[in-house]
């Protein structure tokens, strides 16, 4: 045997899908709930063909509890295995095991949308403020801004949940009713909305939640300001996976 075969890697059972992509659980309820085009749970949001693996048993509970750590990084492994570049989630709270997955893998991981909070948050002009829409702001803990790397009690995160809104709750967080897609986007919409005229200085709106992309677009009609998600996230990272030759004139 070779000296140095033990360094040898597996080769992935398929090629071509480089983003791998942690989902949770979904509760077994009687209403319809879909991933629609633009949510991460939507393999036509992307660019270049993804993959999808749900950890058995991480609830949106277990999440927020954080005690699920062993399950998500053996997923995370799985993924790295079957040939992943990037790891992501389709939930905002899954900062939370960033570390712990990071640590575990030879791979990228991002998580969460609020990975791009210190990068958008320094970017900004020093009178400026970047704004936060997360699925509730009752989560948004300072250990959990602290995990994501933004300043707690910071005038310059300002933070506006969704837990309020009606028909975003009933599809997303309590699971008792259908998704009301033209519901949800103008509750997105009023939401930040809402937002930026009690804090004009607000400069960039970053969307924590994986639901929230297909409304990106409408919030940045309304808003005029650019607009972050899981979506410029991930798709950042593709493009550097994904180099193009320039063609142009010298």
């Amino acid at each position: 045997m070779p000296h140095n075969a033990s360094k040898v890697k597996p080769k992935p059972l398929f090629y071509g899908a480089p983003v791998g992509i942690l989902q949770l659980e979904r509760p077994k309820d009687p209403f319809n709930r879909p991933f629609i085009p633009g949510s991460v749970g939507n393999a036509s949001t992307w660019s270049v063909p993804v993959r999808y693996k749900t950890v058995s048993g991480l609830s949106f509970e277990r999440v927020l509890a954080g005690d699920f750590a062993p399950a998500v990084v053996q997923a995370a492994l799985e993924l790295a295995a079957e040939g992943a570049q990037l790891i992501t989630s389709n939930c905002g709270f899954m900062i939370r095991y960033q570390d712990v997955v990071r640590d575990a893998t030879d791979i990228p991981v991002l998580l969460s949308s609020l990975s791009l909070g210190p990068f958008l948050e320094r970017a900004l002009p020093r009178d400026k403020a970047l704004g936060i829409i997360t699925a509730s702001s009752s989560l948004m803990t300072p250990n959990l801004l602290k995990t994501a790397g933004l300043q707690t009690n910071s005038e310059r995160v300002v933070i506006r949940g969704l837990e309020g809104a009606p028909s975003f709750a009933a599809a997303f967080l309590t699971a008792t009713g259908n998704l009301d897609v033209s519901a949800v986007e103008t509750e997105i919409v009023n939401a930040a909305q809402d937002l930026l005229n009690e804090r004009q200085e607000i400069g960039i709106l970053l969307l924590e939640c994986s639901e929230f992309p297909p409304y990106a677009a409408a919030v940045q009609r309304a808003t005029g300001i650019p607009v972050f998600d899981f979506t410029s996230m991930v798709e950042f990272f593709v493009r550097g996976l994904v180099r193009r030759t320039f063609n142009g004139l010298g």
